[in-house]
């Protein structure tokens, strides 16, 4: 699943292309139609002719802001890509891949793809975020936010939550941004085994669960800029210290990697060093 670090480098990279560029034409894959939210017609109809204004990010939600030109009330176009959404930009003589949802024609001879192999991604066309799309006032501050927060802020949200630490970093009113995979990035570099409750966690340990969320995050997306053959549309988290790493060596101490759980959803620990 695309969690904060790939939607964040997606929208660095993707954004000066589509921001201020004119939508020229819409199309949506039948087979996928069902991942849209609302009616499919009003999809293709909609989007033409609309300007994307800006490109930005919350949670892990992708939102296009458009306008008509002349006027007119403004809509967003809010993508979720839970498991199996990605992301393409290419040029109108790129082979479309079978994963295509839907296609946005874009001035300049240029065209984004969003594409889903899970068909899990949810896809909503709004003119009020609050009241259309499930669940969007309820999600927490962004967590590349928590160094801005201030450490006595994070302790007060913190002690608010009485999950285990690694269901408490995927919980989305928690912090936004942050599932599966960044959770182990993170618990492994604060030292903090995944399965310990909230409440277990002495004032030191907490600290250094604030200063480990926006470290490896902000990490991760240098790494994702870094890399001149990263493929939006693809996903490689080969950089990452044990997610998806069971049974090999941790590079810190060498012990073990544990896994726990399928590979679709892995919890991914070392108990050599996370206590």
């Amino acid at each position: 699943m695309p969690e904060l670090p790939e939607l964040e480098a997606l929208r660095i990279r993707i954004g000066p292309r589509v921001e201020g560029r004119l939508i020229t034409a819409a199309s949506v894959n039948p087979k996928k139609a069902h991942l849209l939210r609302y009616p499919v017609d009003n999809f293709a109809l909609d989007l033409p002719a609309r300007r994307i204004t800006s490109l930005t990010r919350r949670g892990k939600h992708m939102v296009f802001a458009t306008e008509l030109g002349g006027g007119g009330a403004p809509r967003w176009l809010v993508i979720n890509p839970m498991l199996g959404g990605r992301f393409q930009m290419a040029g109108g003589d790129t082979a479309v891949p079978s994963t295509e949802v839907f296609t946005l024609r874009i001035e300049g001879k240029q065209e984004l793809r969003y594409l889903d192999f899970r068909d899990m991604g949810r896809i909503y066309w709004v003119g009020d975020c609050s009241q259309e799309v499930p669940g969007w006032d309820l999600q927490g501050p962004e967590a590349d936010s928590v160094a801005p927060m201030g450490l006595d802020v994070f302790r007060t949200r913190l002690r608010r939550f009485r999950d285990e630490l690694k269901d408490l970093l995927r919980n989305q009113e928690f912090l936004a941004g942050v599932g599966n995979a960044y959770s182990d990035e993170i618990l492994f570099e604060a030292r903090l085994l995944p399965l310990r409750r909230r409440a277990s966690l002495k004032p030191e340990e907490e600290e250094a669960l604030f200063r480990a969320i926006p470290l490896v995050l902000s990490r991760a997306v240098d790494v994702i800029l870094a890399n001149p053959n990263y493929e939006e549309s693809k996903q490689d988290r080969t950089f990452m210290a044990v997610h998806m790493k069971g049974g090999k060596t941790c590079p810190r101490c060498g012990h073990r990697i544990s896994q726990i759980g399928s590979n679709r959803e892995p919890l991914n620990f070392c108990r050599g060093c996370q206590l």
